[in-house]
């Protein structure tokens, strides 16, 4: 048995998409299992015990791969991404079982289109999670909590705590960290109010250290938001630390107290780790679609529409909305440790 995982990119779609592995390796425990995708997300599920093989998207040759994919002889494809190029891949697999979600462009390319649920089963996961676990109901798995885990090697941690003392850290500090950017300007929480929700943090955690996680094109916008903090706020952010890929971050963020920041990536990343996480979503994004929780207990998520009714404009978040929430959050991990 071969089978086919199509989730071509988004690091938080890939690692959310991951949570049917396990399921299908229970349901089929002899098969071999690949994951199509670009290779540049591929780092975050290295590790995982239920996958087999990675298969990385060809953006040079589709035709090429049309034809390496159809050589595999795949029996089962789940086209998780469900666009017209991932659908018309499917349908060339040649595989007798090709599953994907049922759009009017896209129905003619699976035998087992599904119809996404409108409302989630489980108050813990999301319809995000949801609906990638009903790809699984045309073979026969039912519905069962799930949520995307980080597999991190023993060699790995090692190397990451050799790293952190390098830069005059240790495991056992109090490091926090935040994710300081949205992948987009729309979708990040405006620099003035991230700047007082920075200088909000330390005077709660004066004891902190704090690592910033941004991508190397935002280097010069953390600059920018830098330059806003207050003196004690720049004393505690270890500028030093770096992380130079997806695996890197996921490494160095199993190490920290909490993740505090904007939704996306790193949000999604650091609540596979089972890391206490505190989610800034913006005002076009849906909180049913990602607030999921395997921590319900620590992990909070917060909208401008939980304060500011069916207000849209980000600068209607202000930062005084966000002071209790994260009082409480930063006292209850403090508790926790």
């Amino acid at each position: 048995m071969k089978i086919l995982i199509i989730q071509k990119k988004f690091m938080g779609d890939v690692l959310v998409s991951s949570t049917i592995l396990p399921l299908l390796k229970n349901k089929y425990p002899n098969a071999e299992i690949s994951f199509l995708l670009d290779e540049k997300h591929h780092q975050i599920l290295i590790g995982n015990p239920y996958l087999d093989h990675f298969i990385f998207w060809n953006h040079d040759n589709f035709s090429k791969m049309l034809v390496d994919i159809r050589k595999q002889k795949f029996d089962i494809v789940i086209d998780l991404y469900s666009k017209i190029d991932t659908g018309f891949l499917t349908l060339f697999s040649g595989a007798k079982k090709r599953i994907g979600f049922f759009k009017k462009y896209t129905q003619l390319f699976y035998n087992s289109p599904i119809i996404r649920r409108k409302k989630a089963i489980s108050s813990k996961m999301t319809l995000g999670i949801e609906h990638r676990l009903q790809l699984l109901e045309p073979l026969d798995i039912s519905f069962q909590e799930v949520f995307p885990k980080i597999h991190l090697s023993k060699e790995e941690l090692e190397a990451a705590e050799q790293n952190l003392n390098k830069n005059g850290l240790t495991k056992d500090d109090e490091l926090i960290m935040i994710s300081t950017f949205g992948s987009t300007e729309e979708k990040t929480y405006p620099l003035e109010y991230m700047a007082e929700t920075l200088n909000y943090i330390v005077k709660e955690k004066p004891n902190s250290k704090i690592l910033c996680n941004y991508m190397p094109h935002q280097k010069v916008l953390f600059e920018e938001l830098y330059d806003q903090l207050e003196v004690e706020t720049k004393k505690v952010i270890v500028k030093s630390y770096e992380t130079k890929n997806l695996r890197e971050l996921a490494i160095v963020t199993s190490f920290c107290k909490c993740l505090i920041g904007n939704e996306g990536g790193a949000t999604n990343l650091s609540k596979s780790l089972g890391i206490p996480t505190f989610t800034i979503f913006a005002p076009q994004s849906d909180p049913e679609g990602w607030a999921w929780t395997s921590n319900s207990d620590l992990d909070r998520f917060l909208h401008l529409n939980d304060f500011v009714k069916n207000s849209k404009d980000y600068m209607d978040f202000k930062p005084e909305f966000l002071e209790q929430p994260l009082k409480e959050f930063l006292e209850k991990i403090t508790k926790e440790n």
